[in-house]
């Protein structure tokens, strides 16, 4: 399977948000996760590294939301 977990970097802290994500897209200055079941989530973020291997992302805040 090629799904992703999803980390998110606050502080230096990774947070874990999203697992099984098939999709992530931008939507204006936010970022669409969407997981295999459909369930989406939207986030202020930007992709700070990506994992192939680990099947792992991890985004960076940049604001609220």
């Amino acid at each position: 399977m090629c799904e992703a977990v999803v980390f998110l970097n606050r502080g230096g802290e990774l947070e874990r948000i999203m697992d099984d994500v098939v999709e992530l897209k931008p939507e204006g200055d936010k970022l669409l996760l969407v997981d295999v079941f459909g369930e989406q989530k939207l986030v202020s973020a930007r992709i700070s590294e990506v994992e192939l291997m680990d099947h792992r992302v991890v985004l960076s805040e940049t604001g609220e939301g």
